[in-house]
């Protein structure tokens, strides 16, 4: 468990103490999109896992044609706007084959555009027919401010700074904002980094050092269809892009990760509540039994821990074949 306040040394050699094949069981047609808003807070000296639920969905529609990464789109509006001067993603929201092989909860970004076409690296090629949205993406600048207008405390010694962490490889890669700029802890003197897009499928840490509480505002709308993230081995942010709570045990995450005996040979799921992150496993048998179990504790079922709304998730990828995913509540 990662209790307050902790440096950021701690809490990375935290997380290297805890110890695959991941895909909803959803064959169903996600749920119609509702908009919201959410205030998430940022409280001083504590570590945040931020969510990103809200969202601007600029298009909706079908895939038309599927020419390797090239999607050409029968999209509403009719005429697809541009999607490719600013970061965009692509998510599949339905499957049409539902016999064979799908991209049902997958975004990817959109890297070029033509007219109705779009070039997209989704890990699994889409079937004719899904149902998509594109969605805008955040950046470190559009998220916290250009001149960091949510107030995170930020000097020219990134040791003093707050810091904000995002998802590469399975590694965990620091920023901060230095007076002027949004600046990388490993180079601190180097380039802007405001424009670093948070990719799709991942969340944000957050690790306040020092200052006063804070809080984001995110509106928007909600993202439709199970999430699968893009993972890979070691630590990684994912996204909650649902704005409705669910436990462990009802999110069936569960199925879609690597199980085992103990956390050394487990994924690990760490949820943050108030500042407490606490790491999870589903435990496959042995002594203790079968369920979730949090870190530290082989005995006492931890399925009704809870997975809230504009919480991230920070996963750590150490057993079986890469992948996560998380169903929508009540639709799949």
């Amino acid at each position: 468990m990662i209790r307050p306040p902790l440096s950021t040394l701690a809490l990375l050699s935290l997380l290297a103490l805890g110890a695959h094949q991941a895909y909803g069981q959803a064959d169903m047609l996600p749920m119609s999109r509702v908009a919201g808003a959410l205030t998430i807070p940022l409280p001083a000296g504590k570590s945040t896992l931020v969510g990103l639920p809200n969202v601007k969905i600029v298009s909706s529609g079908t895939v038309g044609g599927v020419a390797g990464d090239v999607l050409t789109l029968a999209s509403s509006p009719s005429v697809l706007g541009d999607v490719e001067a600013a970061p965009h993603a692509i998510k599949i929201v339905s499957r049409a084959n539902q016999s064979g092989t799908n991209a049902y909860g997958i975004s990817a970004l959109i890297t070029d555009q033509a007219g109705q076409d779009v070039t997209a690296d989704l890990s699994v090629e889409p079937n004719v027919g899904d149902q998509y949205v594109i969605y805008q993406l955040s950046t470190i600048a559009t998220l916290f401010g250009a001149a960091n207008e949510t107030g995170l405390t930020g000097v020219a010694d990134p040791a003093l700074s707050d810091k904000i962490y995002l998802t590469n490889a399975g590694e965990l890669v620091a920023y901060f904002y230095n007076g002027t700029a949004w600046k990388l802890v490993s180079d601190p003197t180097g380039a802007d980094q405001g424009g670093v897009v948070i990719q799709p499928g991942s969340g944000v840490l957050v690790v306040r050092i020092a200052g006063s509480d804070l809080s984001i505002y995110l509106s928007g709308d909600a993202l439709p269809a199970r999430h699968v993230a893009a993972v890979a081995a070691g630590h990684n942010i994912v996204n909650n892009p649902f704005m409705v709570s669910t436990s462990l045990s009802a999110s069936d995450i569960q199925s879609n990760i690597t199980g085992g005996t103990g956390p050394g040979v487990s994924d690990i799921v760490y949820l943050e509540n108030e500042g407490v992150m606490t790491g999870y496993y589903y435990k496959t048998g042995g002594p203790g039994g079968i369920g979730w179990r949090a870190l530290g504790d082989s005995v006492t079922d931890a399925g009704s821990a809870m997975i809230a709304p504009a919480k991230a998730i920070l996963f750590k990828e150490q057993a079986g074949t890469a992948g996560f995913a998380l169903p929508e509540p009540f639709a799949d």
